[in-house]
């Protein structure tokens, strides 16, 4: 009982030199979790393991780490390392030696912070006043990146709360295109608890990339990013082409849609019908987010000159009519109709003997010629001419053959005229 009321008044006296004389401290800041090794060189008559390392923390009393050669404060995390240097007798004869005393602290905590001292007696060889940084961390949670929605028009509001040894403060930043960090406003930071930032009347045009940045000077700065997508109805612009043919026109419209989320493009007719995608009337072809409509435009076929282009999303949608009638001109196609003008002759030849006998059997003339039956027999050569094109067709028949008086040459002729 005596050695600890000796002890008690002994760490009193030590607190209160230690406040007194703070030319020996050393100010250390150490990073939470991180091993620290605090140093002490002790010279002395006796043994070193006399001397000793303690801790203090206003308001509490003084700990003892270590005492001789033991560490008795949380040995699984203090560790003692005890080492002779040198040995030397002084002008007075006396016998010194020099020891090295090293205290180790494994995962520091806020805990752990406070004045430490090594000492032996009253005798003080080492102090430092021991810091713990607590890194900045967010409190909401630990995704540093984040995505935020907003409709143009609206208000974005952000919130961003850390923590940390010393506190840190927060300031708001923008990404340029450039990648280059800009602050919003005259760059003052923030030190309330939590941080808000709010833009009002937000557009497509506005930044898109905004971080939230803590720092505590002390230790590694973290960012939160915060990638803002403006959410905006569609936006459409029409373009019409038309190429004038031998027989028809070609029509080209041409439909472009800005909007996000992207929206889909839709063509309707005269009677707000939709149009399907028909190669034989028309043809529809989509890249990206722009549409074309072609088709043709015949004079002799009723077609429609009012089209719509449409596109929505979640957020609005937008509608264009496209008029062509004033791009249209039927007049100035010219259609020729070329008639071809052909003639087809027949030559059909008898032999009959004796006789002949010719006849004329265009429509104005008759003529019919005897001669003797001696005369040589020759052919019968039955000619037609034909003349198309013109929508006028005509005909001329004659028949020359040489017979005898005979009924059935007669006949035999006047079927092959009606034949012909």
């Amino acid at each position: 009982m005596d050695w600890c009321l000796c002890y008690y008044f002994l760490t009193i006296i030590f607190y209160v030199t230690i406040i007194a004389d703070i030319g020996h401290i050393r100010t250390i800041d150490v990073q939470q979790d991180e091993r620290i090794r605090l140093e002490c060189t002790v010279t002395s008559k006796l043994d070193a393991e006399e001397a000793m390392w303690m801790r203090i923390r206003p308001p509490h009393n003084p700990d003892i780490l270590t005492y001789r050669d033991s560490v008795v404060y949380a040995p699984d995390r203090i560790q003692l390392e005890q080492r002779r240097l040198s040995s030397s007798i002084n002008a007075n004869g006396t016998f010194i030696d020099t020891y090295f005393l090293t205290l180790t602290i494994l995962r520091p905590n806020i805990d752990d912070e406070g004045r430490y001292i090594c000492s032996r007696g009253r005798n003080i060889f080492a102090e430092y006043d021991l810091f713990i940084i607590v890194p900045p961390q967010f409190v909401d949670d630990n995704s540093f990146i984040q995505q935020r929605t907003i409709i143009e028009g609206s208000t974005l509001q952000l919130s961003c709360s850390a923590y940390g040894r010393p506190k840190p403060s927060i300031t708001w930043f923008y990404r340029t295109n450039d990648r280059r960090n800009v602050p919003f406003g005259d760059g003052t930071s923030c030190q309330d608890t939590i941080c808000e930032l709010r833009l009002g009347n937000y557009s497509r045009h506005d930044p898109t990339m905004i971080e939230c940045v803590a720092d505590n000077e002390k230790s590694t700065r973290i960012s939160k990013i915060f990638n803002v997508d403006v959410y905006y109805p569609p936006k459409l612009t029409t373009n019409i082409r038309t190429f004038t043919g031998s027989n028809s026109i070609d029509v080209l419209l041409h439909c472009t849609s800005v909007s996000n989320p992207p929206a889909p493009i839709t063509w309707l007719d005269n009677n707000k019908q939709q149009i399907i995608n028909n190669s034989t009337i028309y043809d529809i072809k989509t890249i990206d987010h722009s549409s074309t409509l072609s088709f043709s435009v015949y004079p002799q076929k009723q077609s429609s000159f009012v089209f719509y282009c449409q596109s929505n999303n979640s957020i609005g949608i937008d509608e264009k009519s496209v008029n062509i009638s004033n791009f249209i001109q039927l007049d100035s196609i010219i259609i020729r109709e070329t008639t071809t003008t052909t003639t087809i002759t027949t030559i059909t030849t008898i032999a009959l003997p004796t006789s002949t006998i010719i006849y004329d059997l265009s429509p104005t003339r008759k003529q019919k010629t005897l001669r003797p039956s001696r005369a040589r027999s020759r052919p019968v050569t039955i000619t037609t001419t034909m003349l198309t094109g013109t929508a006028t067709i005509s005909s001329s028949n004659t028949l020359i053959y040489s017979s005898p008086n005979n009924l059935f040459y007669l006949i035999l002729s006047l079927l092959v005229i009606c034949f012909v």
